[in-house]
């Protein structure tokens, strides 16, 4: 117990730095947004609780201001999150370890990010199985409060910053997302992927803007794989 609460700490000191503050510099503009578009504080912060998940949020934004209806727009955010599907899928396994009941899993998934998910597949070689999980929860929960308190100052703030430093905020954390894929990936797959993606990305979106994300990602990575499985063939 003492090691996982240990595990748990260290995580949270580690969130602490950098990686809350990237995110809550997001937040922070998103906060902004909400109120200067007339959006009531409780919805954006239960947003930012529940959706945790900048784009998804930037959407139901954008769609309950313009008056779409209410099942547009759960779609929409489900759709945007699914990325985070096989991030879960590919996490979750590293993460469990021993008995550990299904319901506590289900409520980490809840906590999973960008930032949560790189960090744990950079750290946990060095982290005890059996302490991985308590490291997750502590890095994430504190990624997620951090996002919570940026959403409430951010709209607390937002008649002291102009627009375009609003809108500049919530691009922070996609670049820093960038950086951290770039800096983490080791492997040449993984740099063959980022570069198909890097490439095929901007490409679909002259032909297809609303799905350029996806499409890149599946094409790039797929692009990749069929490179990879050729070269070790050869």
């Amino acid at each position: 117990m003492s090691d996982s609460l240990g595990a748990f700490r260290n995580a949270a000191r580690e969130s602490i730095g950098v990686p809350s503050m990237v995110l809550a510099a997001g937040y922070l503009g998103f906060g902004a947004l909400a109120s200067g578009s007339g959006f009531p504080l409780w919805a954006a912060l239960l947003s930012s609780a529940t959706i945790f998940a900048l784009p998804g949020q930037l959407a139901m934004l954008e769609m309950s201001i313009a008056g779409t209806v209410p099942t547009a727009i759960v779609i929409t955010v489900g759709l945007t999150a699914a990325r985070f599907l096989p991030m879960t899928v590919a996490l979750m396994p590293v993460v469990r370890a021993g008995q550990r009941p299904a319901w506590q899993l289900y409520l980490a998934a809840q906590l999973l990010a960008m930032t949560g998910w790189a960090a744990s597949m950079r750290r946990f070689p060095d982290v005890a199985p059996a302490h991985r999980f308590a490291w997750f929860i502590g890095f994430a929960l504190t990624n997620w409060m951090a996002c919570l308190a940026a959403t409430g100052a951010g709209f607390a703030l937002a008649d002291s910053m102009p627009p375009l430093v609003r809108q500049g905020l919530v691009f922070v954390g996609p670049l820093y997302f960038l950086l951290i894929l770039t800096g983490e990936t080791r492997t040449r797959q993984g740099i063959i992927a980022l570069a198909c993606g890097a490439v095929i990305g901007p490409l679909v979106h002259l032909v297809s803007p609303q799905w350029s994300v996806m499409l890149g990602g599946l094409v790039g990575g797929t692009l990749a794989w069929a490179w990879a499985r050729r070269s070790a063939r050869g």
